[in-house]
């Protein structure tokens, strides 16, 4: 019977303990200071016996520890269980709450680095210290136990830190209460020692609980605020520390470790209450289930038992689990021998390092690599530690790179499976990744984003891409991966190291695949893959290509693009609410029609997108004497003409040709859609294309036509003709201008010429010129330093600029001469010229201008025949535009007639501002943007009712063609 009771004095006192731990959470709102009444008076009155309860328990666990002699200890096993735990929330978290944050994991594998379980940190500290204490005198104990109380009556007195325990939630604090349990171990007090402990304790305890009801009203008459409130009601408290330690006394030194599971239990049950996503979590259920005061405190304490029981069933679990453990078997002997192990630990160090050289090698080496790979991404590296930098990303992001290094690294174990050899396998994969990271690094330089898997697809330009690159770089890129297979097969001779079993590269390939397959859930929100990469820092940034791979480094960055989601589903999406669009469409492109005379399938039509062409006297920062492009601004202001939003800077040529051809905004895709061209178009089974309004199809590009996969796309298009270098469709007249190593423009308007001169009405030609492609060198053009600016944004360099606008004078004349040559031809045309995006050269600020950054030039005019027989200059809706609106213009100005789409691209072009992605590359996410007439950006909640209705169509119109069940084409809307 006395053990019973004795047993459930600690588990009383744990109980406490645990509900300690708990009642003053912020989501309980039992301490809600704002009511300074009688039911305040009452909490504190709680709290203090909770606090005596815990500060009894932790005297009780330091007087427990400093009778365990080290042969019984089980500290090895004691710090496991707390990883365990540690794990264990980090996955309920993953499975459970659908999160996961690196920080977690570091948490758990570093418990008591990290500080994370303070008081499971000094439990284990004290398993292994305390025992020592008994080699102290009796009297040298109490001194020292009375000097620990005396540090915690100074403390409360001056109501100041003094000792850095105020807070009570480190391993400092707990150490102090467990060591005066074990200092005071073993007194034996005298009966009127007893009767004066039991007196003095009694008055200690009442005045303590008097002033700590009286506390917050003191405090709010004082200071006028509960600044003061917890004063004598906090774990630190001396007086409080007196009263426990009375009790403490009174005991007849019984210790918990004559009982084992009692003793684990106490551990594991304080551990488990301690974790922060369960607290939360009952916490969270005691408030969110009752409001009553009293409810509260009786679930609080249901809720506490069952966690106790739960921490006794899992420490016996664990501690069966984890004594079998050589580690733990072993730790009796290994601390026996301390004093020889720490003198011999260099020896031992070089032991394991010889054993397992191998597997630390290769270790060591894809961390390297991983590092390499992710320098290589920068141009400069910074050594200042902002976000952007790349002394940043190693410090700050180390789940992303160790995530990096455990892919080169199974890359090294899967190919040492497959054929065998180490050294040859570490040589073949460092070059490969090397030469990977130094192929992003160029094309990062190029075109301002990394790899991606739509560059893969077009292996047809890889020999062309080569011409980009020195020729050195492609000699070093060849003769590396052959030279380190050398030099492994060499190594491999002399330091052979045996080829794994069967079944080790049956399971490195099992788990490479695994590692990298599960890159097609990446993606997917809201899965547990998706979590965890998320919380291992990765974010794939897929408005800017080029921050992914500053972040992620450019194997995670490939990675995060095999995952593509064309477009959410739009709300409504079904054949009933498609077959209602496609009605209504019908109806207004017959009210448009009543009007239209002509037929778009008898006109001739000229797409030029006029690579990078853009007034770089519009760019803010940038002054240039003279006008570089006086003919285009001229007959700007006689024809059909304004701005076109890009939604691209430097790149996305495709993106802004694809818009123009089909007329879906590239804003409406998923983020990870990044060129509709390689990832999309051969994916559908049918293609819409404005180009198969007409009877007759050609493409037309000065240079190679692999890029951007335009072959396959043209053909899917369905042209008929596609003209480019190398293709059975000669270029024609060839000229280039000076040292610019692309064809000119000049050479992209004769070979249209030729074109427009021998095919019949009804001709759509597409015209993508080269000429102002990137690099902008100086020495391209002779007189270049003409247009060097006077003035340009810091950072930009002037140079550059020169060299660019002395490009775009030339196409300036080149625009005058084929402009005057479709006035001779006797059959309508008419020419939308664009240009598609501005050249990456300028360094102002997105955040600040962004809009003017993504304005482009753009004009559409109708020959002399064409307006004789009733093409027409638009005068409204046409100061800002989007290239998915040129379509629906071109019907309008040359009076044709529409289809069901079209009369929808009508709509959208007159009744919506211009669409772009947003054009603030600081965002955390690229999302939609709408400008106005004036430039100015409009928010989606600014449009109308009208316009949210019209807007919704052409989601679900854009869904519908692109990743839905295509149901226009059976309801005939295209055509």
């Amino acid at each position: 019977m006395k053990k019973i009771i004795v047993n459930s004095g600690w588990l009383i006192a744990l109980l406490l303990a645990v509900m300690n731990l708990w009642m003053w959470d912020s989501q309980l709102q039992f301490s809600n200071y704002s009511e300074n009444n009688l039911k305040m008076a009452v909490l504190q009155l709680v709290h203090v016996i909770l606090i005596i309860a815990e500060l009894w328990l932790l005297m009780q666990l330091g007087r427990t520890l400093k009778r365990h002699r080290l042969s019984r200890t089980r500290v090895v096993t004691t710090w496991l269980v707390l990883v365990a735990y540690g794990a264990g929330s980090v996955l309920l978290q993953l499975v459970w709450k659908e999160q996961f944050y690196f920080s977690d994991l570091l948490n758990a594998v570093f418990p008591i680095t990290r500080n994370i379980f303070p008081l499971a940190t000094a439990y284990i500290i004290a398993m292994a210290t305390f025992p020592r204490v008994n080699e102290l005198s009796e009297v040298n104990r109490r001194f020292l136990g009375k000097v620990l109380v005396g540090l915690f009556l100074v403390a409360t007195v001056f109501y100041n830190d003094l000792w850095g325990i105020k807070d009570s939630q480190n391993v400092l604090f707990y150490l102090m209460v467990m060591m005066v349990g074990a200092a005071f171990d073993g007194i034996e007090l005298p009966d009127h020692w007893r009767r004066f402990v039991k007196r003095w304790g009694t008055v200690t305890l009442l005045v303590t609980a008097v002033l700590a009801m009286l506390m917050p009203t003191i405090s709010v008459t004082i200071h006028y605020d509960m600044s003061t409130a917890n004063r004598f009601s906090n774990l630190s408290d001396g007086l409080l520390v007196l009263v426990a330690l009375g009790m403490f006394l009174l005991q007849k030194n019984q210790v918990i470790g004559e009982h084992q599971i009692l003793n684990g239990g106490i551990y594991s049950s304080l551990v488990l209450a301690g974790l922060p996503l369960l607290r939360s979590h009952y916490v969270g259920f005691a408030a969110s289930h009752v409001g009553n005061l009293g409810l509260k405190i009786l679930l609080v304490t249901i809720i506490a038992g069952a966690v106790m029981a739960v921490g006794f069933v899992a420490n016996w679990c664990l501690r069966r689990l984890f004594s079998p453990l050589a580690i733990t078997q072993h730790y009796k002997r290994w601390v026996e021998e301390l004093p020889s192990h720490l003198m011999e630990w260099p020896a031992w160090l070089k032991k394991f390092c010889h054993r397992h050289w191998p597997a630390l090698t290769a270790i060591w080496m894809s961390y390297v690599l991983a590092i390499v790979s992710l320098a290589l991404m920068y141009s400069t590296w910074q050594l200042t530690p902002t976000y952007e930098s790349f002394i940043y990303q190693v410090l700050a992001r180390q789940g992303t790179l160790i995530f990096s290094a455990i892919l080169i690294w199974l890359m090294i174990k899967i190919v040492q499976s497959i054929i065998g050899r180490y050294w040859v396998s570490l040589g073949l994969v460092t070059a490969v990744t090397i030469i990977w990271a130094i192929a992003n690094h160029i094309k990062l330089n190029l075109r301002e984003e990394p790899i991606l898997p739509s560059d893969v697809m077009m292996y047809q330009a890889y020999g062309s891409m080569l011409k980009f690159v020195s020729i050195w770089i492609v000699a070093a890129g060849v003769v590396s991966p052959a030279l380190l297979v050398v030099i492994g097969l060499l190594l491999d001779r002399k330091y052979r190291v045996p080829a794994p079993r069967i079944k080790r590269r049956v399971l490195w390939v099992i788990l490479t695949v695994c590692f990298f397959g599960s890159s097609a859930f990446w993606n997917h929100t809201g899965s547990r893959i998706n979590t965890f990469i998320s919380g291992l820092g990765n974010d794939p940034l897929f408005y800017s290509q080029i921050l992914g791979a500053h972040q992620n480094g450019p194997l995670i960055q490939f990675l995060n693009n095999i995952d593509i989601t064309v477009m959410e589903k739009p709300a409504g999406y079904s054949k009933a609410r498609m077959e209602k669009i496609a009605q209504e469409y019908q109806e207004v492109a017959k009210e448009i029609n009543k009007d239209r005379k002509n037929l778009l399938s008898s006109q001739t039509i000229v797409f030029n997108l006029s690579e990078s062409f853009s007034n770089p006297k519009r760019v803010p920062g940038v002054k240039i004497k003279g006008n570089p492009i006086p003919y285009i601004l001229s007959l700007k202001k006689t024809t059909t003409s304004g701005l076109m939003m890009s939604s691209g800077y430097g790149g996305g040529t495709a993106n802004m040709e694809y818009m123009t051809l089909t007329g879906l905004a590239t804003a409406n895709f998923s983020s990870t859609m990044s060129t509709p061209y390689t990832q999309l178009v051969a994916r559908l089974i049918h293609e819409w294309s404005f180009n198969q309004d007409f009877r007759y199809a050609v493409a037309i590009h000065p240079y190679e036509g692999i890029f951007y996969s335009r072959i396959s796309a043209y053909r899917k298009f369905g042209f008929n003709r596609f003209y480019y270098l190398g293709s059975k469709y000669k270029i024609i007249d060839q000229k280039k201008i000076v040292y610019n190593p692309y064809l000119s423009d000049e050479t992209a308007y004769d070979n249209a010429l030729h074109q427009l001169r021998n095919d019949e009405n009804g001709t759509f030609i597409n015209l993508v010129t080269m000429q102002n492609h990137l690099p902008y060198n100086s020495s391209y053009y002779k007189r270049s330093s003409s247009w060097l600016p006077t003035s340009v944004s810091a950072g930009t360099d002037k140079s550059t600029v020169a060299a660019y606008t002395a490009g775009i004078n030339y196409t300036d004349k080149a625009v005058k001469q084929f402009i005057k040559q479709i006035n001779k031809i006797q059959k309508p045309i008419t020419v939308v010229f664009y240009g598609d995006h501005l050249p990456g050269i300028y360094n102002n600020s997105m955040a600040k201008d962004g809009t003017k950054l993504h304005e482009t030039d753009y004009f559409i005019y109708s020959n002399t025949y064409a307006r004789e027989h009733g093409a027409r200059t638009l005068t409204s809706n046409t100061k800002v535009v989007s290239p998915n609106d040129f379509m629906a213009m071109v019907a309008e100005q040359t009076n044709s007639k529409v289809t069901p789409y079209l009369a929808l691209m009508t709509k959208i072009y007159e009744d919506l501002p211009a669409v772009s992605i947003n054009t603030g590359q600081n965002n955390s996410t690229a999302s939609l943007q709408f400008t106005n007439s004036k430039g100015q950006v409009v928010k989606y909640s600014q449009l109308t009712k009208k316009q949210k209705r019209l807007w919704q169509d052409y989601k679900l119109v854009q869904y519908d063609l692109t990743a839905g069940k295509q149901y226009l084409y059976q309801l005939h809307m295209m055509k």
